[in-house]
């Protein structure tokens, strides 16, 4: 299983380093020439996520008859992923060598200006909405850790109102769940969460909220739909904490 996860780890490094000599050769080579490649690397980039997916799987896995077969098809398929991008970085090689480069461009004289060098760029500072949005969503947080969970959903409620596309946005639609959640509301609790899923496919609360969403199936008795969450958050976040917490309470649910 090691040796798996290293190789799959060491396929994704090269493809990594794949991407930006591509970029680099667009210089030297034909669109033509480099359509083909850019189109084998996002298949390549697809597959490995699958396999990626697969080593996850198999790192939860418990030890059975059919894990060293599945551990052995897992490393026949980074072989060939190995493979075909050693080709790809073969083939761009050849390129660059059979391409003459780029005509260098000629250095402007030094101005002879005394005027002073124009100030470096500073980072971008908060706007007053951003400033108004995290004051309020700190405090429908003070009311939540207050217990005070009217005021809290109130609160959470008019921050998605007034603030829909804040980077905080999901985290309030999220709080909506937990408080639903502490109110043992699980309905509106699976309701809350599935909403984080929907609106915010992206987010770093999605595997939170199907991790959360699967305890509240199961206090509600439903089974198949927690699992079905627990699972959702394994297979499309494996890496996750929310995934190993999800892997123990499919446990739980096996009876193991």
């Amino acid at each position: 299983m090691k040796i798996a996860r290293k190789k799959a780890a060491r396929a994704f490094i090269g493809l990594s380093l794949l991407a930006p000599v591509f970029l680099l050769t667009g210089c030297f080579a034909t669109q033509q020439d480099l359509e083909p490649m850019q189109s084998d690397i996002m298949v390549l980039e697809k597959q490995f996520s699958e396999v990626q997916k697969q080593v996850a799987r198999a790192k939860y896995a418990e030890e059975g008859e059919n894990t060293p077969d599945k551990l052995k098809e897992i490393d026949s398929r980074i072989s060939a992923l190995e493979t075909r991008m050693n080709s790809l970085e073969a083939q761009i090689r050849e390129l660059k060598e059979n391409q003459a480069p780029l005509a260098p461009q000629p250095i402007p004289p030094e101005s002879n200006s005394t005027a002073s060098a124009a100030p470096a760029p500073q980072a971008p500072q908060p706007t007053k909405g951003m400033v108004a949005a995290q004051d309020a969503f700190n405090q429908a947080m003070d009311s939540y850790s207050a217990g005070d969970y009217d005021k809290a959903k109130s609160a959470f409620d008019a921050f998605l109102k007034d603030y829909p596309a804040d980077n905080l946005a999901d985290d309030a639609r999220f709080m909506l769940g937990e408080i639903a959640f502490a109110r043992k509301d699980y309905a509106v609790a699976v309701k809350e969460y599935q909403k984080v899923v929907d609106e915010y496919p992206l987010a770093d609360r999605v595997p939170d909220a199907l991790y959360k969403e699967g305890i509240a199936y199961r206090m509600m008795g439903n089974q198949d739909k927690a699992s079905e969450s627990f699972n959702r958050v394994m297979d499309n976040y494996p890496y996750s904490d929310a995934a190993k917490k999800a892997h123990q309470e499919l446990d739980k649910l096996k009876g193991k």
